[in-house]
């Protein structure tokens, strides 16, 4: 409703001559309108005029209210209150001409103040989705020299294990820069497309870590909005599982598919990466990776869990959307 009154609103105010000759137009209209159906309206001669008051206030302003009150009223008494083309209207009509009047006053002093308020809320959200985009834009910029930092750092070690490290680090920087690339444009308050977030990372992910093997990367992903930092708890997930899968589930030239779901069910978000990889290792050892993902799950209100999927290994985490609607 108010994105519609909005809609209604001009963007400019008109002349004086402009408003009064446009009050004018739509009270002749309603006369009209009024006049062909003179036979169900015969007993409701003010009836068709009230929203016609409160269009030309809603338009242009209380001025133009008040005077559409006056003209209406004016008509109304003239055309459509017995004796017909005649203002000796009676007493009891001209009471109800009067209280006419003042609730068409009424209406349109408190239309003007709801045009006010309107105004007032759009010039505010217009504001926040600004300030909203620009401090998406300079966090991307700062993670983006994060990233840099790292990669660099990366490039001039000469320990794979140093280097490993780095480039997990820097992945999970790039998970939170593409979720703040995300809220660029967003009018909705922050929420990120879960699905387009997720494969786009999972995308980056396959270029960036399958070499020449021939591993596709696959993600079925409910249209579901959520806040950023949700958004970005899950694509740490996903890009720690889907890494993790990369990396040990298909040794040497081996190929296959993971697969990433994200569904819900009941009040629960369910994401599950699985591979047709070698499978789950017999003696599970977490690495960091796996620590993370279960401290990102518990945070949310969620669990992991890890089974056999035969083949291929599959992990489950259950995230409670009670968790993160509050986050």
């Amino acid at each position: 409703m108010e994105n519609m009154l909005v809609r209604l609103l001009p963007r400019r105010r008109y002349g004086v001559a402009l408003r009064y000759a446009a009050t004018c137009l739509i009270i002749a209209i309603t006369a009209l309108l009024r006049y062909s159906l003179d036979g169900p309206l015969q007993h409701f001669p003010l009836l068709l005029f009230v929203p016609a008051v409160f269009l030309c206030a809603l338009l242009f302003d209380r001025g133009s209210g008040f005077f559409a009150t006056l003209l209406s009223a004016a008509m109304s008494a003239y055309f459509f209150i017995e004796p017909y083309f005649s203002f000796a209207i009676g007493l009891q009509n001209f009471f109800a001409l009067f209280l006419f009047i003042v609730i068409g006053f009424t209406m349109s002093l408190v239309t003007e103040a709801l045009r006010e308020t309107i105004r007032r809320l759009d010039e505010s959200e217009r504001a926040k989705a600004l300030l909203l985009e620009e401090l998406a834009h300079r966090t991307k910029n700062d993670l983006a020299i994060i990233s840099s930092a790292i990669t660099l750092q990366s490039s001039a070690s000469r320990d794979p294990a140093v280097r490993e490290a780095l480039s997990a680090a820097n992945a999970r920087v790039l998970v939170v820069a593409q979720a703040q690339e995300r809220l660029r444009g967003d009018v909705s308050g922050g929420l990120v497309g879960l699905s387009a977030y997720v494969g786009a990372l999972c995308h980056g992910l396959g270029d960036l870590l399958r070499d020449v093997r021939p591993i596709a990367v696959r993600v079925n992903c409910v249209p579901i909005s959520v806040p950023s930092s949700v958004a970005v708890h899950v694509g740490l997930i996903v890009n720690e599982l889907v890494t993790n899968s990369l990396k040990y589930a298909y040794p040497t030239e081996r190929g296959g598919v993971i697969s990433v779901d994200i569904a819900s069910e009941g009040a629960n978000l369910v994401v599950t990466v699985a591979d047709d990889g070698v499978g789950c290792p017999a003696e599970f050892d977490p690495g960091l990776g796996s620590k993370l993902v279960r401290l990102l799950a518990k945070q949310l209100g969620g669990r992991v869990e890890r089974e056999n999927a035969d083949p291929g290994c599959r992990v489950r985490v259950t995230l409670d959307e009670r968790h993160l609607l509050s986050t």
